[in-house]
């Protein structure tokens, strides 16, 4: 039945991939692809991301992702807004109980570790449908350089994981990605690897996890870990079959024609070829607005 299951889960992901404008959130980092803002140079400010905009058509803010902190700069609230047909397509609160418990609904929290990465995030399948939906635990761990190294997928409590992604980093870089099922014998679900503009030095910008199918409006501002410090420049995605192992589709995605400020921060940059479910939030045009202090 996994074997089922998961391969339902990989079609849908192939069905999802190609050229998928994506969806942003939020509406508080207005469009035009000149490039983002709010650091004015100074290269000891530090700085976080507010917004992503997607600006594909040159003309205004297409679809955004909105990011609400506190005082302390513990992310509150993500909103994701799509500016054309004018809906709001997903809005989360984080309601932090403890230093390490973070509560979003009925459904959904996160448990932080000592240096306020996540650890655990319990969420379901199906947000709109919850009560006839899987439960989903997602479990990170991370290296001793402090990346993301492991995530694991719990579904329904289940002891051994369902699904396991191992990110494997070269010069501190993360230039591989490999998702096998656990419980139905370690077969091959995805595999991506990643490239990067080494010219260019970037502060603090967004994660790039091309499995990060569930998780990547989150993965966009709360922390996972240590980020690269150079930008993304290909990442090939390819989804298998994971009874037969055949070879469903790939996702091929190039990103250039960075903008970046004095500080190294990210202001845009554009994606060209498939949408990469993982980093939905940057695909074609895109500009990035940060919160600085």
């Amino acid at each position: 039945m996994k074997y089922i299951v998961l391969f339902i889960a990989a079609v849908l992901l192939m069905n999802c991939s190609k050229n998928d404008s994506g969806s942003g959130g939020g509406n508080n980092g207005g469009g035009g692809n000149t490039g983002g803002g709010g650091n004015t140079g100074n290269t000891d400010t530090n700085c976080v991301i507010s917004t992503i905009s997607q600006v594909n058509s040159g003309i205004g803010s297409e679809s955004s992702l909105s990011v609400f902190y506190n005082s302390s700069f513990n992310v509150t609230k993500l909103v994701n807004y799509d500016s054309v047909s004018n809906t709001k397509n997903f809005e989360a609160d984080l309601n932090y109980i403890t230093a390490d418990s973070v509560v979003i609904d009925q459904y959904q929290y996160l448990i932080l570790d000592p240096e306020n990465r996540v650890i655990k995030f319990k969420t379901k399948s199906d947000l709109s449908d919850p009560a006839n939906s899987d439960d989903y635990l997602f479990q990170y761990s991370y290296n001793s350089q402090g990346y993301l190294s492991t995530r694991n997928l719990h579904i329904n409590s289940s002891q051994t994981a369902d699904l396991s992604t191992t990110y494997t980093y070269t010069n501190n870089l993360l230039t591989s990605c490999i998702q096998t099922a656990v419980s139905s014998g370690n077969l091959k679900v995805l595999q991506s690897t990643l490239t990067y503009n080494t010219s260019l030095k970037i502060k603090n910008w967004i994660y790039t996890f091309p499995d990060a199918t569930s998780e990547y409006m989150y993965m966009t501002a709360l922390n996972f870990g240590n980020r690269c410090s150079n930008p993304v420049q290909e990442i090939v995605t390819k989804i298998y079959d994971p009874e037969s192992g055949n070879l469903l589709d790939t996702w091929t995605t190039n990103y250039s024609n960075y903008l970046l400020n004095e500080n190294g921060d990210v202001l845009s940059g554009e994606a060209e070829g498939d949408l990469q479910q993982g980093i939905a939030s940057f695909y074609g045009t895109t500009n990035f607005y940060y919160n600085c202090h």
